[in-house]
This record gives structure tokens, C-alpha cells and sequence, in this order.
């Protein structure tokens, strides 16, 4: 397949190959895919995080086919699936009422525009990524409203004291938590800024929640006022959830959909979340995220390689010291058959056992081997740790910097 011959007018993301035509993968079982030529790859990957138990659990598979046959539920109408969903979600993350939808960008959206019109205040304050929709597209002056009234801070809690000197205009602050780039003071400060100022405060944790453990992964750091998960939620199926107060959820009670009652997405949604709750399948991410990360920090290390990792076995990434070094390296690693998100964030399933880690392992090490031309070169600097950081927060590494810092640090960034 090529661009040039498929009808899809989309541009996804997804992996591609080094003519940037998306790899295809006709199978996948677990912690592997198949490539057309029968190659098996090794995903870190998983769906950009989506698929928290590994392809094809059987759990959901059963669940799903049962719901497919009409044996659990109809696309017509309620179903007990609905109010099971409802409930998990509500005892995982809280929240008087709790909303349903297809995907994060359309509960993030959602959530957001419900708070501006039970607020009636006009801003909202953004840092992070929100989903592909323009709504979220920064402004091309930094601290200024877009077209849709949003500004984006760009987890820069200095900027963020500046926009909140005027809270009777702001909405609401939304912010996609990343553990990688951000400590749990950061996250504290935060809050301390949106309860001073009387200002709403929104998780967008479509990525991270649920995936830390059972339930959010800023319940305690940030107790939002409101929050949104999708991607643990039922391991690849399209499905998110919107939940918090009654008041500043209202204008939720008018949003229906035609597929809202389709029974394989909440059975889904149904034999994930019941697992979740029980923290093991986390458990089982985060211990073999981290066999996988001694190994790959050794191994880095042995071969004299200026790369670091950041985060832990949930989540982590990759941050060479150059841009030339970080494609040769996912170069490598594609030839080794390890689907890693190219430069963005990696996540293994739970369906990373002993033998699939010792493979990746033994994998790994020759992804280095690979690398020795660049054995010993400049070490990684602040500037390639920004850089890196920016590819999968879409702002600022929490980092001891001024305004002027700040300011070259955005334009160098945002121009690129």
C-alpha cells in the first residue's frame, strides 16, 4: 500500500516504514505483530498505549464475540452493560455523574466545552496533547487565546500564575498529566494554583489513566475537578469516559450517539475495566517495563552509547543526544524487530511474560551493537532533553529555567 494509492483521506498515526508508508501487520497475539512478510516484532507500541493486556486477551476476545452473536446487549437500546460500565468507572475514578464516548479527543472536547458553558467563563488554559483537533492548535503568539479560546501554557507553571492573575475569565485549566518529564511536586503546584484562583481543573488522562494503577494517576496529586480516560480503558476498543460534578457536567445530558449502545465496545469496556480494578494487570506493565529498562540502561552503558531513558516500566522514553543518533537507533531497532513509538513514549503490555522479555532483551542488545559508530560521542544535554520531552508532552520538561529561558526555549520549539 502507498499513499498515493489509498482512498484514506486521513493521514494516522501509526508505524511507518523508512519511506514513510504505513507497516502493515496482518496478526498479533500478545506481546507480538506479524508483519506481511511473516516477521514477528516485539510491540512496545501497543496502539499508542492502548492495549494495556496485550493483543487478542482472551478474556475480552470471549467477551467480545458473545456481544457480537446479540447473546449481551443490542446496538438499539440500554443494556445492564451500560450501567456495569458505569459503575466500574465510577468506583475506579469518581465523580457524581460520568459521561461516555468514542475516543479521547471527543470526551476531552467535550468535557471542556460542558465546563465553559456551566461556568460561563470564556478561556480555557491548555497544557498537553488533546487529541488531533484544531480546537487545541496553539495560538501563533504565546499567551494568547486561538480562534477557540484556548492558551496554551505549555506546562510552564510560571506562565500558568500569569494567565491566572485574571480568573473570572478562565473556564478551566486542562492539562494531560506525563510522569516522565514531570515530578509529583509539579503536579501539586499546579494545584495549588487553580484552587487559589478558583479555577477548574481538568485531567485529560487519556493516556495515563488507568494505566498506573486502578484508577487515576493524579487522583491524589491533583484530585481533579474533572476527568477523562480512554486508553486502558478496553484494551484498543473505542470507547473513553468523561466523569466529576453534576453542575459542571450538565450540558452533557444532550450528547447521544447511534453506536452509544454497541454491545462488543462495552463488553469490552466491561472485562477491562474488571480487571484494572484488581491493580494487577499494572502491576505486571510496571514489573516488566522495568526488567526491560535495567537491560536496556545496561546494555546502553556497555556499549558506550550517549542515550538515557526517562520515566519508569509504565511508561518511558528513549532520549538520544542528537537527532542524527535518535533515527539511527529507531532504524536499528525496526531491523531488530522492537516497535517502538518513534520518539515518543513506549508501554509494554501485560502480556510481556519471561520469554518475550528475554527476547527483547537479547533484541535490544543488538539494537546497540548496531549503534557503535556512535560509541562515546557528546553526552545528552539539556537541549536534547527539552527536545525529546517536547515530541511527547507538546510543551516544557519540568526544569529550574527564567522567563527569558522560557521564551527562547518556545520559539526554538514551536518553530520546529
Amino acid at each position: 500500500m502507498t499513499e498515493n494509492s489509498s482512498l484514506l483521506a486521513e493521514f494516522p498515526t501509526c508505524p511507518r516504514d523508512t519511506n514513510d508508508r504505513p507497516r502493515v501487520f496482518p496478526s498479533a497475539s500478545g506481546a507480538y505483530v506479524t508483519d506481511e512478510s511473516g516477521f514477528r516484532w516485539i510491540d512496545f507500541d501497543n496502539a499508542r498505549g492502548s492495549i494495556l493486556l496485550g493483543h487478542g486477551d482472551p478474556d475480552v476476545a470471549e467477551a467480545v464475540a458473545r456481544a457480537a452473536t446479540g447473546a449481551a446487549g443490542t446496538a438499539t437500546g440500554w443494556s445492564p452493560r451500560v450501567d456495569a460500565v458505569l459503575e466500574r468507572l465510577h468506583a475506579l475514578c469518581g465523580g457524581e455523574v460520568v459521561g461516555l464516548f468514542r475516543s479521547g479527543t471527543a470526551a476531552v472536547r467535550a468535557a471542556v466545552l460542558a465546563v465553559r458553558e456551566a461556568t460561563g467563563r470564556p478561556l480555557l488554559l491548555s497544557a498537553g496533547y488533546h487529541g488531533y483537533d484544531p480546537m487545541w492548535y496553539p495560538s501563533g503568539t504565546p499567551l494568547e487565546p486561538n480562534a477557540d479560546g484556548v492558551v496554551d501554557f505549555f506546562f510552564d507553571l510560571g506562565l500558568l500564575a500569569e494567565l491566572l492573575r485574571a480568573p473570572e475569565r478562565v473556564a478551566a485549566v486542562v492539562v494531560s498529566p506525563d510522569h516522565m518529564h514531570l515530578s509529583p511536586a509539579w503536579y501539586r503546584e499546579l494545584r495549588r494554583l487553580c484552587s487559589r484562583a478558583g479555577v477548574v481543573l481538568v485531567a485529560d488522562e487519556v493516556k495515563v489513566g488507568l494505566r498506573y494503577g486502578a484508577g487515576l494517576s493524579t487522583a491524589e496529586l491533583l484530585a481533579p475537578d474533572v476527568w477523562v480516560v480512554a486508553k486502558g480503558m478496553a484494551n484498543g476498543h473505542a470507547v473513553s469516559a468523561v466523569g466529576g460534578p453534576r453542575a459542571l457536567l450538565r450540558p452533557l445530558k444532550e450528547v447521544s450517539f447511534t453506536s452509544f449502545f454497541e454491545p462488543t465496545i462495552l463488553a469490552a469496556a466491561d472485562a477491562v475495566l474488571r480487571r484494572v480494578a484488581t491493580g494487577e494487570p499494572q502491576r505486571a506493565v510496571r514489573e516488566a517495563g522495568e526488567r526491560f529498562l535495567r537491560h536496556a540502561r545496561k546494555a546502553l552503558g556497555d556499549a558506550s552509547l550517549p542515550v538515557e531513558i526517562a520515566g519508569d516500566g509504565t511508561f518511558f522514553q528513549f532520549v538520544p543526544a542528537t537527532e542524527e543518533l535518535e533515527d539511527a537507533f529507531y532504524r536499528a531497532a525496526n531491523a531488530e524487530g522492537l516497535l517502538f513509538y518513534a520518539g515518543d513514549n513506549q508501554g509494554v503490555s501485560a502480556a510481556f511474560d519471561d520469554a518475550v522479555l528475554t527476547d527483547a532483551e537479547q533484541r535490544f542488545t543488538r539494537v546497540c551493537g548496531r549503534l557503535s559508530a556512535y560509541a562515546g560521542t557528546a553526552p545528552v544535554d539539556e537541549e536534547a532533553r527539552y527536545r525529546v520531552a517536547w515530541n511527547v508532552m507538546d510543551g516544557l520538561r519540568e526544569a529550574d529555567r527564567d522567563r527569558g529561558t522560557t521564551e527562547a526555549l518556545l520559539a526554538r520549539l514551536l518553530d520546529d
